[in-house]
């Protein structure tokens, strides 16, 4: 029996990015996020740049939820205490969206609430034969305070 040695997840990063330098054809489009934290300490509402890259249209999802500061960021309930408009948007290639952010309710938050919001990059129909169709996310922390 042959024996193989144990790879850190590091290495075997290492040793995969070359080979993906070398995939045929390989084309995505992008979407960047700016800016990468969102703050509403004296408003409750705040807004938020997407702006799409490459030579196809992108699909974008935007959805808000709660999460606790500190931990796991991976950890999120439901929220209908903060609302995004447009909550979905087809963006053409280097396209702006000035999205918004608002939290439904008047009271003073006490403390600090957390939210996140997730930019959910949908793969495109485009996509055809042997390609790879992946969901991209990018994840804003957002607080009111």
């Amino acid at each position: 029996m042959i024996t193989f040695p144990k790879l850190s997840l590091l290495r075997a990063l290492a040793l995969a990015l070359p080979l993906l330098a070398m995939a045929p054809n390989a084309q995505a489009g992008s979407v960047s996020v700016s800016p990468t934290r969102l703050d509403g300490i004296h408003s409750n509402q705040t807004m938020l740049t997407v702006k799409a890259g490459g030579r196809d249209a992108s699909l974008v999802q935007l959805r808000i939820v709660k999460w606790k500061k500190g931990t796991d960021p991976n950890r999120y309930s439901a929220t209908r205490n903060v609302v995004v408009s447009p909550p979905m948007a087809k963006l053409g290639p280097r396209q702006e969206l000035t999205v918004r952010i608002i939290r439904t309710s008047k009271k003073k938050p006490r403390g600090q609430e957390c939210y996140r919001v997730l930019i959910d990059r949908l793969p495109g129909p485009k996509q055809r034969g042997q390609t790879v169709k992946l969901l991209v996310r990018q994840s804003v922390p957002l607080c009111f305070s």
